[in-house]
């Protein structure tokens, strides 16, 4: 097994850096390894030293790969990268394919039991949905935070999504798995591109993303 975390290891550095790894430390859930230049390796010479990365994590129970830099020790790393698993874990427990570090979701709310509670939570992360506005020949896209208003009538006709958010995702997660206030859901957000110009822009250039 420990062969096959190691081969992850080679293979990630060699394409995403293209150099060599230098060592590979076992920490019971979480293997740690570093990289360094081959040529470095090969002279030791500090002029053809990489500098700016830190601890890389290998995550044993699947796999990812979680890069730090050079301001984080193996233990910070590792310390922070376990408190984000439990995060994970708990968010799992209503949303099974979560990924802490994916954090680029759509929020689907599904069933709204206690509102005022719900709209609370929303508010504090900003929810935000945003418009296109004609200037001249260009459009921008520019983002409205709800209202409260705006939320109540949302949640009139359920489901009701929400792609924008400001602040950490898993914190708005957590907020809503343990305040009961409603069944929600999410979904990988799916980045579109929109015309900036009137010449080249369709309908779908002017719609309302929520």
């Amino acid at each position: 097994m420990e062969k096959n975390y190691l081969e992850i290891a080679r293979k990630y550095v060699y394409e995403t850096i293209g150099e060599e790894l230098e060592s590979i430390e076992d920490y019971d859930d979480i293997f740690c390894f570093f990289y360094q230049s081959k040529k470095y390796l090969e002279t030791l010479d500090f002029r053809d030293m990489l500098v700016g990365q830190g601890p890389q994590l290998i995550i044993k129970s699947d796999g990812r790969i979680i890069p730090f830099g050079s301001a984080y020790t193996s233990d910070t790393a590792i310390r922070e990268t376990r408190k984000k698993i439990l995060i994970e874990k708990t968010i799992r427990k209503v949303c099974p394919n979560y990924n802490y570090w994916y954090d680029n979701y759509v929020l689907i709310i599904d069933k709204v039991f206690n509102e005022n509670k719900l709209i609370s939570i929303l508010k504090d992360h900003r929810a935000t949905y945003i418009i296109p506005e004609v200037i001249g020949n260009s459009i921008y896209r520019v983002g409205k935070v709800y209202t409260k208003n705006d939320l109540i009538k949302r949640f009139q006709n359920p489901p009701a999504s929400f792609s924008t958010f400001y602040g950490l995702y898993s914190e708005l997660l957590i907020k809503l798995t343990e305040s009961y206030c409603c069944n929600f859901s999410i979904k990988p957000k799916k980045n579109r591109k929109f015309a900036s110009s009137v010449e080249y822009a369709t309908e779908k250039d002017y719609e309302t993303v929520w």
